[in-house]
């Protein structure tokens, strides 16, 4: 089979935790965050309704949302052999994303995150335990033989990241296929001189405000205080064809051939924003597809289906299907 696009990336099951027996902290301290979450040591706190199971990762997340927009999608990740890869596997043939590439780990557990939201604001922190994730090994001979156009890679963690960079970007070169890439945190650390030659082939750079600023930090200590069209520029000069960055509710910029593109952010009230950076740039690649490239078009879209994930609990809850956004517009 053909596919449109193959993600790879993290596969998690998520527990959404909501609750109002804590408390938010100013931190008095000159350093680390500004607010803090506080629990009463030896305290139970219970939760009879707002708590909801569901799914996350980055190649999970971008899976669903791509193959919600009728494109024909495989995920490249890694499971473990519990009861919580057996929900997962469920999920995604619900889902029609394509199996054929995901790695079971025997003996180890599936990946977790566990996020405690609270407030009206619903202000969050997230436990992860990424698992089997983390023993994720990307085989380039795997990939060669799955015909597909793009390779949407999310972030990458575990001990073989390298290697399983190193087999996308090759087996992308043989193939001539493209690749969307939104580096996790992990990536950013190892700096612009250890990503430059992948940063050459990408063909879609997808980074919010905070990434942006990080690489372009490591490329000669470049100052941190590049306004976001300047960040454009000079990341666009580093080689991709495309470069994308978020920035939170102020909106999201697009740059390509010295062209830009900005779009405001919907004015919603967001009720979490677990999963809407997956969101966006699972829905700017598949508006790239759907609309033959047309870069505004696809950024409106990913405007729109971003605004509606941060709508309901969960990274997936909100993602619309291409009909659902038709019916909006």
């Amino acid at each position: 089979m053909k596919y449109d696009v193959i993600t790879i990336g993290g596969i998690t099951e998520d527990i959404m935790f909501h609750t109002d027996d804590l408390q938010v902290l100013k931190n008095s301290k000159k350093t680390g965050a500004d607010k803090l979450f506080a629990f009463e040591v030896g305290d139970k706190i219970l939760n009879d309704e707002q708590v909801l199971y569901t799914f996350g990762g980055g190649g999970s997340n971008t899976a669903v949302g791509l193959a919600r927009l009728g494109l024909k999608v495989a995920l490249v990740g890694a499971i473990g052999t519990d009861p919580s890869a057996l929900k997962i596997l469920h999920h995604f043939k619900k889902e029609k994303v394509g199996l054929s590439l995901l790695q079971k780990v025997e003996h180890y557990w599936t990946g977790l995150s566990f996020v405690i939201s609270a407030g009206t604001a619903n202000e969050h922190v997230i436990f992860t335990h990424r698992a089997a994730n983390e023993r994720l090994q990307i085989g380039s001979a795997k990939l060669s033989g799955v015909s597909t156009s793009w390779y949407y890679l999310a972030s990458l963690s575990g001990l073989n990241w390298k290697d399983n960079l190193d087999k996308v970007f090759e087996a992308a070169g043989k193939r001539k296929v493209k690749i969307a890439w939104n580096p996790g945190a992990t990536q950013l650390e190892a700096g612009y001189n250890y990503l430059k030659k992948y940063l050459k082939q990408t063909e879609v750079l997808i980074l919010n405000k905070d990434e942006a600023t990080i690489l372009a930090a490591s490329v000669k200590d470049q100052s941190v205080s590049l306004k976001t069209a300047e960040l454009l520029e000079f990341l666009a000069g580093l080689g991709p064809k495309i470069v994308s960055i978020s920035d939170g509710g102020r909106g999201a910029y697009v740059y390509s051939g010295g062209q830009s593109y900005f779009a405001k952010a919907l004015p919603v009230k967001a009720v979490n924003t677990t999963g809407a950076g997956d969101a966006f740039g699972s829905s700017l690649i598949g508006g790239l597809l759907i609309y033959k490239e047309d870069l505004k078009k696809a950024l409106n879209l990913a405007m729109i289906r971003g605004s509606y994930v941060v709508r309901k609990i969960g990274a997936q809850e909100g993602l619309l299907t291409l009909k659902e956004i038709n019916n909006i517009q």
